[in-house]
């Protein structure tokens, strides 16, 4: 009687979970970037050359792909794989949550949230600031010695 190989089906569910257990999977990214640009699984596998069966593979994490197929399909969606060192990745990801977040918000509400800061900057006044006191328009006219009124 032939045993199965376990350690092989080990070692792909093992993939397969570390794959997916990931906050955002690179199949998901590729998922979604897909669908935004209202393309099919078959239109951009016509685009790339490729299989429908490839994207549907690679969209559900079955099968390792090369890094050069993955890299094509990226391309394909406008985007870009980029190795980023492990000790910035947090950065990186605080960055990408803030263009997220920025995006959402039309650009009036920019605009407003500028004047707002300006505008809380101008009433903030530190104690001992005589800035307020002494502007311009608040100035006493200065006398110059010697001249003739």
């Amino acid at each position: 009687m032939k045993k199965p190989n376990i350690s092989r089906r080990r070692d792909s569910a093992a993939t397969q979970s570390r794959l997916r257990n990931t906050p955002l999977s690179l199949s998901e990214v590729l998922r979604d970037a897909r669908q935004r640009k209202q393309l099919s699984q078959q239109d951009l596998a016509q685009k790339l050359g490729l299989r429908q069966r490839q994207i549907s593979d690679l969209e559900r994490a079955t099968t390792d792909s090369r890094l050069s197929t993955i890299q094509n399909v990226a391309r394909a969606l406008d985007l870009e794989l980029m190795l980023i060192p492990r000790h910035l990745l947090a950065a990186v990801e605080a960055l990408q949550r803030a263009g997220a977040e920025a995006s959402k918000r039309p650009m009036y509400a920019l605009e407003n949230d500028e004047t707002e800061d300006a505008a809380a900057d101008a009433r903030h006044v530190e104690v001992g600031d005589t800035s307020d006191t002494h502007s311009p328009r608040n100035r006493p006219p200065r006398v110059r010695r010697g001249s003739r009124p």
